[in-house]
């Protein structure tokens, strides 16, 4: 090659490299969306309202109306036909995590490398904000701190992805979650996924070795494979990520199991499969949130579909019954019900397409669509600690926006699918 050549080859190279820069991208600050909205869903009100504009200014929602003055040079987009929504937020992702449909929970972390994981999370990244979400809060099984890697990559820029509160390794008792793996390997896998503790002081300082890390949530696991993190150790968890302004969300499935973590001050809990009545109205009095990760009969179908399982509709149908009547009774009982899908299985879907099923779970549960798109919304960003920031359409929230074809107040599990555009900070990242 030229010398000449090699010089306008580099050149080249370095405008492309300025052109990403956050110096030139700060030059965006000044860019004007005007969106027009057939439909626009708010969120604090949790309605829906006809014929509104936004007005965005660089990463910020500057103006809500009907009539707006459309500022020189500023890019419409008339979505007359749509309905405009908050970003989507999933608050229960594993990003670096995948586990085939008869896998081994241990299998992923034990066959492939981190940089494979962390390489498979880029796509990740994009399939979700493809399906609309902006904000996900991903909770664990990605090794020691691979999420808080891939968390920092896309806020450098370095690929697209939605926003991302992260947890680091799950904090468990001695046995995590884990299951068949031979003894003299427990360890060794153990150490890669998990802060696993015995004693309060152990407790604490797991804690603060992650918040001195740089997660944005603690998660912890109150009933592993055989072992419960016990009262005090709870206690000292929540107590030492409090003293520090950090929320603990807690996995828990079992309703024996979950009144420790209650009382021990947790900020949620996750699946909450089987809880009674009682434990419900409890989550509601303390201002609890559950994130139920269910899913829905049309995932579970699809599934089968694609193993060429015979399968009965009406009994998985009947299957899903008590997790419906859970969601409805914890809607009843004044529960904050925040959407996560605890996507991770590898269903033959692009993982935003899988996360987004559900939130279309709660509609076939019985929740109306404004109350589905709360958890995926508002109720979701105060699980972030993100309330009047992100998941709501506001003066001066950010630019977090999905678009939806048609009106999904009339038909909300047709137009949840159909995409038609997302933007994430003032940035469109996604336009059909």
């Amino acid at each position: 090659m030229s010398r000449f050549l090699f010089a306008r080859s580099i050149i080249f190279f370095l405008l492309i490299l300025f052109a990403h820069s956050p110096a030139i991208q700060a030059q965006s600050a000044d860019k004007y969306y005007l969106i027009k909205a057939g439909k626009m869903y708010d969120s604090e009100k949790n309605v829906f309202l006809k014929d509104k504009q936004i007005l965005i200014k660089g990463n910020v929602i500057q103006k809500v109306g009907d009539k707006l003055d459309v500022p020189q040079g500023a890019t419409v987009l008339d979505y007359g036909n749509a309905t405009v929504t908050p970003g989507l937020i999933d608050a229960h992702t594993h990003l670096l995590f995948r586990q085939g449909p008869t896998d081994n929970l241990a299998y992923d972390g034990i066959m492939n490398s981190p940089e494979t994981r962390v390489l498979r999370a880029v796509g990740y990244a994009k399939s979700y904000l493809n399906a609309g979400f902006t904000a996900i809060r991903d909770l664990g099984n990605s090794e020691q701190y691979l999420d808080l890697e891939v968390r920092n990559a896309i806020e450098r820029g370095d690929f697209p992805g939605p926003r991302m509160m992260i947890s680091g390794p799950i904090i468990s008792a001695m046995d995590g979650q884990l299951y068949g793996i031979p003894v003299k390997e427990f360890d060794k896998y153990s150490s890669k996924e998990y802060s696993m503790v015995s004693g309060v002081e152990e407790a604490r300082k797991a804690v603060k070795e992650h918040i001195a890390r740089g997660v944005d949530v603690i998660k912890i696991t109150v009933f592993g494979n055989r072992l419960v993190l016990t009262p005090e150790e709870l206690k000292a968890i929540v107590q030492a990520a409090h003293s520090e302004r950090v929320k603990v969300t807690a996995h828990c499935d079992r309703d024996w199991a979950v009144h420790a973590a209650i009382e021990a001050g947790v900020d949620g809990l996750e699946h909450g499969y089987g809880f009674r009545q009682s434990t419900l109205d409890t989550m509601a009095k303390r201002g609890i949130y559950l994130v139920p990760t269910d899913g829905s009969v049309d995932l579970r179908i699809h599934y089968l579909k694609s193993q060429n399982i015979k399968y009965d509709e009406a009994e998985i149908k009947q299957n899903f019954k008590p997790l419906q009547n859970r969601i409805m009774a914890a809607h009843k009982a004044g529960v904050r019900i925040v959407a996560g899908s605890d996507a991770y299985t590898d269903l033959s879907l692009p993982r935003g397409e899988t996360a987004k099923h559900t939130i279309s779970g709660f509609f076939d549960a019985g929740l109306p669509a404004a109350d589905v798109l709360k958890t995926a919304t508002s109720n979701a960003a105060v699980a972030l600690g993100m309330e009047n920031q992100i998941g709501v359409i506001k003066e001066n929230a950010a630019a977090d926006l999905a678009v939806f074809e048609g009106d999904m107040q009339k038909d909300f599990k047709k137009s949840l699918f159909d995409v038609k555009m997302v933007m994430k900070n003032g940035v469109v990242e996604y336009q059909k």
